[in-house]
C-alpha cells in the first residue's frame, strides 16, 4: 500500500518534470489579475515545454498572487510546481529591469534548482500577452539561428514577435523604430519583403515579448536599472548588442495577443514622465557625443515643433530637468557600459 502510495503521487506531478529546461522564462508583474492567468495558460498549452517559469511580483495590490497561487494549485491542464515554476513576492516595486535581473542573478544563480542548471535562453513575457501554441518553439528556432549567411545578413542578438490586439483583429506592434531624438514608434506591419516563417532586422524589439541567448544577458550585466520603473530598458539593451554586431530581430511566426495593461495606463501624465525621463537617459548614455549635437538635438526641437502635444509639455520639461541633475551619473554609466561592452566583445571571441 505504502509503494502504491508513493508511485500515485508521483505519477501526479508535472509532466514537465522528466524534461531538461533550457529556457528560463520571465514574467514580471504589478496589478495584473486581470490577466495573468491567461498569460500562464498559454505558455502552458505552448507545444515548446523546455521551459522553467519564474513570475516576479511588484507588491501588487489586486488579486495577482492569489490568482497565480490558484493556478499553480489548481488540477487543470496547467500544471506547475516546483520543478518548472517560482512565484518570488517582492515587498516593494522595484521595476521592470530590477524583477528581470533579480530572477536571473538571484533565483537562477542563487537557488538549487536542479532541472535549471543547463539554461541557454532567456524569453520575457509581458502578463497581458497570450502566445500561440507554436510561438515559443519558432522563438526557440529563431534564436538557434545565430550566424546568417548571405547578401545582407547579421547575427542574431534578440527575437521578437508579432503583437496583435487580443481579437488578432490589427498588429499593435511589429517591432520598434527609433527616431534620432530617440521617441519610439511601432511598426504595425512586416517589411513588404517579408514572408511568413521568416525575420528581419528593427531596431529594437519589445521587451513585452523578447527572446536572446542567456550567455548575452548576462554578459552585459543584465538590463540598466536606472530606467525604473519601466520603458527603454530592453532598447538600451538592444543598442548595446548591435554595437557587438548582434541585432535585434522579428520572427513573423512568433504571435501574442496583448491585452493592454494595468502597469501605467498609456498616455496618462505618469506615462509620458518616465517615458520622457528614460528616453532622454538613454540617448545621453548611448548616443555619440557628435551625434548628440548633430541629430538628436535637432530632431528634438523639430518634434516638440511639430508633435508634442500639450499634455506632454511638463513632463518633458521634468524629463530635461532630471537628467540635467543626473547627468555626470549617467556618464558614469556610459563609461561603465564601455567596459562591460569591452569585456563582452572579448568572451564572444573566445
Amino acid at each position: 500500500m505504502l509503494i502504491l502510495k508513493r508511485l500515485q503521487k508521483y505519477s501526479g506531478r508535472n509532466k514537465n518534470m522528466a524534461i531538461k529546461a533550457e529556457t528560463f522564462i520571465v514574467i514580471v508583474t504589478y496589478n495584473s489579475s486581470d490577466f495573468i492567468e491567461n498569460c500562464i495558460r498559454s505558455i502552458c498549452d505552448s507545444d515548446y515545454k523546455k521551459w522553467f517559469l519564474a513570475v516576479i511580483d511588484n507588491n501588487s495590490t489586486d488579486g495577482t498572487v492569489k490568482k497565480i497561487q490558484e493556478l499553480k494549485t489548481g488540477n487543470g491542464s496547467c500544471s506547475l510546481d516546483d520543478s518548472n515554476f517560482r512565484l518570488i513576492k517582492l515587498s516593494k516595486n522595484i521595476g521592470f529591469a530590477a524583477g528581470v535581473n533579480y530572477s536571473v542573478f538571484n533565483l537562477l544563480n542563487k537557488t538549487a534548482i536542479a532541472d535549471i542548471s543547463g539554461i541557454e535562453y532567456l524569453i520575457l513575457i509581458n502578463p497581458d500577452l497570450v502566445i500561440e501554441k507554436t510561438s515559443l518553439s519558432n522563438l526557440i528556432r529563431a534564436l538557434q539561428k545565430q550566424n546568417e549567411k548571405g547578401p545582407g545578413a547579421c547575427n542574431t542578438g534578440t527575437v521578437g514577435g508579432i503583437i496583435y490586439d487580443y481579437d488578432r483583429k490589427q498588429i499593435q506592434n511589429a517591432g520598434g523604430l527609433l527616431g534620432d531624438n530617440f521617441v519610439t514608434l511601432h511598426r504595425k506591419n512586416p517589411p513588404g519583403q517579408c514572408h511568413t516563417k521568416e525575420s528581419y532586422v528593427v531596431d529594437y524589439a519589445s521587451g513585452a515579448l523578447l527572446g536572446m541567448k542567456m550567455e548575452y544577458f548576462k554578459g552585459l550585466g543584465g538590463f540598466d536599472c536606472g530606467y525604473r520603473p519601466l520603458y527603454f530598458e530592453e532598447l538600451d539593451f538592444c543598442l548595446k548588442l548591435k554595437k557587438a554586431s548582434l541585432f535585434p530581430k522579428i520572427a513573423t511566426d512568433v504571435i501574442a495577443r496583448h491585452f493592454e495593461g494595468a502597469s501605467v495606463k498609456k498616455f496618462s501624465n505618469s506615462f509620458y514622465k518616465h517615458y520622457h525621463k528614460n528616453r532622454i537617459r538613454c540617448a545621453i548614455i548611448n548616443i555619440a557625443f557628435i551625434d548628440f549635437f548633430k541629430k538628436f538635438i535637432p530632431a528634438e526641437i523639430k518634434w516638440l515643433k511639430t508633435s508634442a502635444t500639450a499634455d506632454q509639455k511638463w513632463p518633458i520639461l521634468k524629463a530635461y530637468f532630471l537628467n540635467f541633475v543626473f547627468f555626470l551619473y549617467n556618464l558614469a554609466v556610459r563609461a561603465k557600459n564601455r567596459k562591460i561592452l569591452s569585456n563582452f566583445k572579448m568572451s564572444l571571441n573566445d
